[in-house]
Parts: C-alpha cells; structure tokens; sequence
C-alpha cells in the first residue's frame, strides 16, 4: 500500500526534526540551528545542521539534505514506506493507504514477515532455554559463564537444541511461505535437495537487535569446543552486519550519557561488561568493524576505546579496525587487556573499577601503533628505520595537520631521529596519498556565458522557498520559462503548486518531493540566509529581469546565426549551431548542485 500525500504532510508537520536527529545525533544550539558531525561523511568540525523552524537538516560538507523521513531513510538504510510507517508509529498517527506498485509492496511485506518471524523465533529459543527439562544444561553454562537471570532476561538469551529440525518444523507450524524461509537465514537446503535442516543447533542463542528493537538476526555459540565457536545468521532484507553493533539498542542512552563507548569482540565480553555496569558497551559481532559502525556510534559518543584480547588475534584486530577510525576523525583509543584477558574473563576477575581504571590509561592510535612497531622491529638503527617507514603511512591517514604535527614530534623523540627527517619522509607519505585518491579529473569546456543565469535560477528557487509570499511575482513575470534548468523548473513547478502557508511552507513542499537529490537541494535552498537583505522583491525582480535578458539575448544570437547560416545554405553550420543549442540545455540540465 501506498501512503497519501496528506498523510505523510500530516507526519511531516506533527514529528520534529530536531527530537529524530538528536537520538542518533549529538547536537549543539548555535544560533538559529542545530549543529553536529555528520553521520554520512568523515569530518571534524560539525558541519550538519539542523533547523527546527523548516524541520530540515543540511550538511554543508557532503550536500545531505531533506526532512524527516529523508534522514530517517538515509541513516537508517530503509526505504520510504519503512521510514513513514517508524515515524507514524512514534508519533501514534494512523497511516491510511493506498494501492501501490506490487514489487515494491512486496519488499515491504517480505520485512515486515521477516521481523515478525524472528521475533516468534526468539521467543521460541528462548522457551527452550527456560524449560526445566530441555534448558538445564544450557543455564549451567550460562551461570559458569557468570550471567544472571536479569542479563538472560533483559537480552531474551536462548538455546537450540542439538537437533536438525527444531527451526524447520516450527517454520511449518506458522505456516511461513518457502521464500520467507529462505530469505530467514534460520534455515538451509539440504545437499540432497530433499529439504532443509536448522541452522543453529546445540548452540546459546543471542537476538540481534537492530536500533529500533526489532530482532533483525540472531548468533549462536558452542557450549563445548566444536567449530566453528561462533555462528551469526546471514545477510537478509532485514540483518546488515555492516549496520548493526551487537547491544546497541540497550546502550545507546548510555554512550551518550557518558560520552565515550567501549567496543568490544563478543556477545559475553559485551554482556559481561554491561552486566558490571559499563553499559555503553557494544560488540562488533566478531566482524571487522565499518565505516557505517564508526558513523553511527558518532551520534552517540566522542571517544571510542577499542577493547580487545591481548593475544595474537586481538593485536591483529585491533590493527585491522584503526584505519577507519583515523579516516573518520574520531578520538580513539586502544586498551590491550593485560595476562591474556578478554573483557569477559577481565571483568569477572576484577571488577568494574578496575576495568575503568585500564581504560583512563588507554593507548592512543599512534603509541599503539608505535609501540607494536618497536616490538616488531627493535630500536636498532636498521630497526629504527623500519619504524619510520611504518609510521608515516599512519601518519599520512591523520587529517589534522596540527595532531599529525605533535605525532611527529613525539616519533622522532622517541626513535632519536631529526624532527625534520621524520617530517619530511611523513610529507612524501601524505602526498603519495593525496594523488592516488585525488587523480585529475578531465576538463569539461562550459559556456560561460550562459552558464552565469545558474546561480540566479537556484537563487530564485531559495526566495520562493524563504518567501512564499512572492511566488505570485514569479508566475506573473513568467521567468521559469526562461530558466535553462529543466530540474529547476520541475522544483519551482512543485513549489508553486504547494499551498502558501506561514509555518511548514518547506515541509509541505519536501512532502511533494521524492528523488533524494532534489530534497538535499531543497533543504539546501532553504538553509539560504537572508537576513542581511531588507527589500526582497526588489532582489527578486532584479534577479528575474537579469534573467530574462540573459536567455533572450543567447536565443536570438543563435537564432540569428542559424538564420544566416540557413540563407548560406551551409547545412552543416546550421547542425552545428542546432547541436549547440541542445548541448546548452543539457549542460544545465545535468549539473550536479
């Protein structure tokens, strides 16, 4: 079903942007709007911004833009009738619909079924689990484990049994269609063709929440030392490993509380540290950590620490996450636990405050680094100079030169080597960087001349979005038929068929929109500050008149040129010219603002 246009107008006018951003988003009042990082491209300084008057967002970094529902999709990964259904059920408004499309009704139904399945299914392992005859077993491991009813409950913990059919024949039960089954991952095919067997078995159960509380996915470990120790369900219209941190959706309140998150490996070392009191804790699934992970967590916290195993796997883990952290900007530390510790069995042994105490002293990414090096190589001249030649690419990822500048200076004291050296070999690092990413892009000739309406055209398009009250002027000198831009005549199209109110003016237009690009242009458009301009209509009529004359003085030296030409009988001049004037509209047409 489809939602109507007054529906997702009511959605958009009743929900507040500010509320939605702020729980994935830290942000600050600065001025009229809302400023905080971008959770869509890497930055430092705040950038995104939000305003509350407009109920729109706008990130003057990367060009993210729109309502409501477009950062709810955005953020979130879901589709448009996902993010209306999230927020109508935030704001209790009852969603009326209409006939649409079949495929993509039954993208949405596929999700709807695999949510409300898994669900079932957690309760199911969970039932097993709480069986007196069936679960004993599975509670003694847990209580050696060391957790308590509480963490079982609060995190629906289960178990499936070491049987093969335990998920099929519930699957029958609920009468759930062959491609749900599928698409589940809680089941696979037989070799033989003959069938399918459970995925899990004999293993403790642990729901993969996603953000929203819904069981998107589930992960199995062993009680025993079968291989493999850990399974986690598949990739499926509603489980992305790339998206989702184990225990987020319990944490989340907690990170932002504390400003800090610790990430961790594993379902126990999250569950253990969580149950100690460190709730802003999460696990990455035993997956190598995303820039979609770094991204998200950056709503809710300022510092990560990484906490990992000492051995050989956690030093190999803790290395292949840091590059994305430094690509990011984020503050970023790094706890080896000491005596071959995991966060688990740490935690277990020595409490909570201990463990706090480790983390105050957490290594930077560059001593981590540098201490590694120092092991691998010893300090040697030869090994010295291996060091250096590891650390600069390191030092080539930071993007603050003043950071990058206090690393160097803390490498060359500490291998003994001129700053100015160590300087200088960095330097040759970052430019060796910097063209590999940035090759040269082709020239593209563009005409000038023309070209120079398109500031104009986007500017008029901002007045009648800032000021509604002069769209009449607009329709009355008729200056969209002279706009070279056919997407901004569709935009200035859709503005002018919007009612004119005083508030929600720009939401009421975001609600007609639906290709991405044009909403980041809207909320780009509206973001425009024009507070320093006392007279608008005379603005608007200057700029509608420059425009007007700048497309009929171009269209009658074409015309005149090809009047000619034709007189000459020059055939291919007159091509020529009729190419060039189709090359102009497309040239408008497709530029990228």
């Amino acid at each position: 079903m489809t939602i109507p246009e007054e529906k997702i107008s009511e959605i958009l006018n009743t929900s507040d942007i500010v509320d939605i951003v702020s729980e994935s988003v830290i942000l600050k009042k600065s001025g009229r709007n809302f400023f905080g990082l971008c959770p869509f491209h890497s930055e430092k300084s705040p950038s995104f911004s939000v305003n509350a008057d407009k109920q729109i967002f706008h990130c003057f970094g990367c060009s993210a833009g729109g309502n409501a529902l477009s950062f709810v999709m955005k953020y979130h990964g879901i589709s448009f009738p996902e993010a209306v259904r999230m927020l109508a059920r935030k704001y209790n408004i009852v969603l009326e619909t209409e006939l649409i499309d079949p495929a993509r009704r039954k993208q949405v139904l596929v999700k709807e079924s695999l949510f409300r399945l898994n669900k079932k299914v957690m309760i199911l392992y969970a039932g097993f689990l709480s069986d007196s005859s069936q679960g004993g077993a599975a509670r003694r491991y847990l209580e050696r484990r060391g957790m308590t009813g509480d963490i079982i409950d609060e995190f629906y913990l289960g178990v499936a049994h070491d049987t093969w059919d335990d998920a099929v024949h519930f699957l029958k039960k609920e009468k759930v269609t062959r491609q749900i089954a599928a698409n589940s991952g809680l089941i696979l095919p037989r070799k033989q063709g003959n069938g399918y067997y459970d995925r899990f078995r004999n293993r403790i159960i642990f729901p993969i929440f996603d953000i929203n509380m819904q069981v998107a996915g589930f992960g199995g470990r062993v009680m025993d030392d079968a291989m493999p120790k850990y399974m986690n369900s598949p990739e499926t219209p509603v489980y992305s490993k790339s998206r989702i941190l184990y225990g987020l959706h319990a944490a989340k309140q907690h990170c932002r509380q504390e400003g800090v998150v610790y990430i961790v490996e594993g379902y126990f070392d999250f569950l253990s540290l969580y149950q100690h009191g460190v709730k802003n804790t999460v696990a990455s699934l035993g997956t190598a950590l995303t820039q979609e992970h770094v991204r998200i967590l950056k709503g809710y916290a300022a510092k990560m620490i990484l906490v990992f195993d000492s051995d050989d796997a956690g030093i190999k883990a803790a290395k292949r996450s840091i590059q994305i952290f430094m690509q990011e900007a984020v503050d970023t530390r790094i706890l080896v636990l000491p005596d071959k510790n995991d966060p688990d069995s740490f935690v277990m042994k020595h409490g909570k405050d201990s463990f706090l105490a480790l983390a105050a002293d957490a290594k930077t990414i560059m001593q981590f680094l540098l201490g590694l090096a120092m092991d691998t190589h010893g300090l040697s001249v030869e090994g010295r100079v291996r060091i250096l030649d590891e650390m600069k690419q390191h030092l080539a990822l930071i993007q603050d030169s003043a950071l990058r500048s206090l690393y160097v200076r803390e490498l060359s004291e500490t291998l003994n080597i001129d700053e100015r050296a160590v300087l200088e070999k960095v330097r040759d690092a970052v430019v060796q960087k910097n063209t590999k990413q940035s090759p040269l892009m082709a020239d593209h000739p563009m005409d000038k001349e023309i070209l120079v309406s398109d500031p104009r055209e986007r500017q008029i398009l901002s007045i009648m979005l800032n000021y509604p009250n002069l769209i009449p002027e607009v329709i009355e000198k008729d200056v969209l038929s002279c706009f070279y831009s056919k997407r901004f005549q569709a935009i200035a199209g859709k503005i002018i068929a919007t009612k004119s109110v005083n508030e929600g003016f720009v939401t009421n237009v975001m609600a007609k929109i639906d290709d991405n690009r044009d909403q980041e242009l809207i909320a780009s458009l509206a973001m425009d500050d024009f507070s320093g301009n006392d007279d608008m209509a005379k603005t608007a009529n200057v700029l509608m008149n420059r425009i007007i004359r700048i497309r009929k003085k171009n269209e009658n030296i074409l015309t005149t040129k090809i009047i000619s030409a034709e007189k000459g009988c020059d055939a291919n001049v007159t091509d020529l010219l009729r190419k060039k004037q189709l090359e102009i509209q497309q040239l408008h047409d497709s530029q990228q603002l």
